[in-house]
This record gives C-alpha cells, sequence and structure tokens, in this order.
C-alpha cells in the first residue's frame, strides 16, 4: 500500500461514488447519517447477548426488526455485508453483471472477527475473514481482485487505503470497500477481560470516562477514478504505521498516530484541515493518546468529534461507518455531536463541543483509527471544489447522470 502510492506511480483520483449501512439505527446510510446528525444514540440494553456474562449490560446491537429484515438474516455478519454493499453499488449505479467489457470492480471486506457465532465449530464456514470475503464475492458477482483486511479497530481505514490504492495506480476502476463484525459472547466476555467497557453508555473525551461500549454494523464505499460518478467528496490521501507500543494498549504520547497523520497530509500536499473525526473510544489511554497526538501535529487544532458513543465501537466496520460520517459532514458543512460529553477532560487539551455545529469551511477533513498491536491510520477526505455548502441539498433531487 506504501509502494504504491511512491513517485512516478500514476496518482489517478479516488472519488466517493456510492455508500451503504446497516447499523444500530438500521438498515442503510439514510438511517445511520440520521440518527448520527440529530444526536440519537444506538447504546442500549443488550438484547440478543443479554444473557452474557461481562462487565457491561449495553451495547449498540442491531434491533431485532432490522435484522429479520435483512435477507438470509443468518449469519448476521454476512447478512449486513451483503445490504449495506448492495446499497452501495445502487447509489453508483453499479452492479457487477453489468460491467462492460474491459472494465472491473475490485472488493476489499475488513472484518476483525469475520463470522465467530458458531465459536471454532465444525461447519463454521466463515470464521476467518478470506472465506468471509469469498462468500461475498460470490454472492455479488465479484470476480475482479479482492482481499481481507484485518487489522484490529484500524481495518476499515486500512481497506479504505487499499481500496484506493488501487485506483490511483491504474490496476482497477472501481473499488466497492465494506466492513462488518457482529457482536457474540467471545467479542463481549473479550473486552471484558480487558476491563475495557463501560458499564453504561460510553463517554469519550469526558472527564469521568470509564471505557469503551461495543457496537455492530456493516458501512460500504464504492471508490471510482470517475470524476463523473463522483457523489462531491475525494479519498485524496492516507497514513499509516505501527508504533509498536503493546499488544492493546496505545503508545502514550500519541506519537505513533500522529506519525499516520503527518503522513497522510504530506500525500495529500499539507491542506488546512477543516473537521477530524475521532477514533474517540472512551478509554483513558486512548482518549488522551489521540488528542495529543493532534496536539502534536496542529498549533490549533481542527473542529473534531467522534460517533462511538453513538454507535459503539463496531471493530472492523468502524472505519468505514464513520468515513461515511466524515463525508457526510463535508457535504452538510456540519460537524456531528461528541455526545455524552458532559464536562470535558481539562488534560486532554482539544476545544472539544458536545452539540453538532456548523462548518463555516468544509474541504478536507481527516478521519483516524487506531488498533491493538499499535497500528494507526489516517485518511484525509476532500471535497470536490462544485460541492460544500449546501451539496446534501443538491443531492436530495434527480440529477443526470447520478443515482440518489
Amino acid at each position: 500500500m506504501e509502494g504504491e502510492y511512491a513517485e512516478g506511480v500514476s496518482a489517478r483520483a479516488a472519488f466517493v461514488a456510492g455508500r451503504g449501512a446497516v447499523s444500530c439505527f438500521g438498515v442503510g446510510r439514510e438511517a445511520l447519517l440520521a440518527g448520527i446528525f440529530t444526536g440519537r444514540t444506538g447504546i442500549r440494553p443488550l438484547e440478543r447477548l443479554a444473557g452474557v456474562a461481562c462487565l457491561t449490560s449495553v451495547a449498540a446491537e442491531v434491533p431485532a426488526d432490522v435484522r429479520a429484515s435483512l435477507e438470509g438474516a443468518e449469519p448476521l455478519v454476512l447478512a449486513m455485508t451483503l445490504q449495506a454493499a448492495r446499497e452501495a453499488l445502487r447509489e453508483a449505479r453499479l452492479e457487477p453483471f453489468r460491467l462492460t467489457d474491459g472494465e472491473s470492480l475490485g472488493l476489499v471486506l475488513a472484518t476483525t472477527k469475520a463470522d465467530l457465532s458458531g465459536g471454532m465449530a465444525a461447519g463454521n464456514e466463515l470464521g476467518c475473514p478470506w472465506r468471509l470475503l469469498a462468500r461475498v464475492a460470490e454472492l455479488l458477482g465479484i470476480t475482479g481482485r479482492s482481499a481481507a483486511v484485518s487489522c484490529a479497530c484500524a481495518s476499515g481505514l486500512s481497506a479504505l487505503a487499499l481500496g484506493a490504492s488501487w485506483i490511483r495506480s491504474g490496476a482497477l476502476e472501481r473499488v466497492l470497500v465494506v466492513g462488518a463484525d457482529a457482536l457474540n459472547e467471545f467479542i463481549l466476555r473479550g473486552f471484558s477481560s480487558l476491563l475495557a467497557l463501560d458499564p453504561g453508555p460510553c463517554r469519550p473525551f469526558d472527564r469521568t470516562r470509564a471505557g469503551l461500549s461495543l457496537g455492530e454494523g456493516a458501512g460500504a464505499i464504492v471508490l471510482s477514478a470517475r470524476a463523473s460518478e463522483s457523489l462531491g467528496v475525494e479519498l485524496a490521501a492516507w497514513g499509516a504505521s505501527n508504533d509498536a507500543n503493546h499488544i492493546t494498549g496505545p503508545c502514550r504520547d500519541g506519537s505513533g498516530l500522529a506519525l499516520a497523520l503527518q503522513r497522510a497530509l504530506r500525500r495529500a500536499g499539507s491542506p488546512r484541515v477543516d473537521y477530524v473525526h475521532l477514533h474517540g473510544t472512551g478509554t483513558e489511554y486512548n482518549d488522551a493518546m489521540e488528542c495529543r497526538a493532534l496536539r502534536s501535529v496542529f498549533s490549533e487544532p481542527p473542529a473534531a468529534s467522534g460517533s462511538k458513543s453513538q454507535l459503539g465501537h463496531t471493530l472492523g466496520a468502524a472505519g468505514v461507518l464513520e468515513s461515511l460520517i466524515t463525508i457526510e459532514a463535508l457535504l452538510r458543512a456540519q460537524a456531528p455531536p461528541n455526545l455524552g460529553l458532559r464536562e470535558p477532560d481539562p488534560e486532554l487539551g482539544l476545544p472539544l463541543f458536545a452539540a453538532a455545529r456548523s462548518l463555516p469551511r468544509a474541504s478536507v477533513a481527516l478521519k483516524l483509527a487506531a488498533g491493538f498491536g499499535g497500528i494507526n491510520s489516517a485518511l484525509v477526505f476532500r471535497a470536490s471544489a462544485e460541492y460544500g455548502v449546501g451539496a446534501i441539498l443538491q443531492r436530495s433531487s434527480p440529477r443526470a447522470g447520478k443515482c440518489q
């Protein structure tokens, strides 16, 4: 991924052409975005996993009626992946079997656990990422280049960067990137054993934060080399690093994440950043590390917020779902809220805000992520010149050559 962006390599743009989602707010990207930007939370008392003994009683599960509405609802991770992917393909006016000769569609799947609903039991055919990838490709009819990305909580951003690198290098015209994970007993007990769960809904960046809340869902983004297919935003650049600090703990000074975002900004031409969508897990060390990273890079950090107090931490889906929110922030010229932020931790040193606010300028946004094993990732999204404030209103009415 790093090498494919080297000097001298064809640097075609990677435009956002389609979006899809399944989340605790329901089926579809509109349900996701409405929930986020109106300041609601999907973190509720455990339902499907209510009997699991762990340190919390809440999570952002996909509601029972939403699960029932998914075509082929078992296993859940596969059903969510297919739903989000098909929505993104529809918006991009793209179906694999309609591709003309010479065109190709790639597929990148981001997930941390694939389907572990049956543990390691015999017959659990989707119990690892590459098997889930193969099944998704088969059901969608995608025969082009494909890859499964599983690098902890940075999986979604790493998958988007990989897809964009395929487009920039000229290997593909379009790439479908999907991030998905479903909660199960293994995940709840695992994070509980790490003492990482807030007993109630998480409160990222709050002085009283006590851990994260888990979530589940799927997000999908179609990237295209064709400006005519753009919805108004480009994935302009990316950066990654690994601080090798600890198997689960981030580098305390934020230097690893700072390096990733510096690399992304340098590749993007060091633009002025108008908004940052934070990783924001709600754990003591992650929130502090992330704020230190931003302070070390920006003399005056931009407007910043995160969504895990609304979506929960959706693991492999987080990077793609939260990139959808980052893209929407540019299109709406609005920063979503930091829900649950009642008393900002003064030691973090960022001017965080609780309520949604307008962005005076909405041209460039950063999305950050950090994962177990010390991996850090950053993406730069850039709004096209003809879009910006009011673009969401333009998108609500039919446009020639664009899918709603």
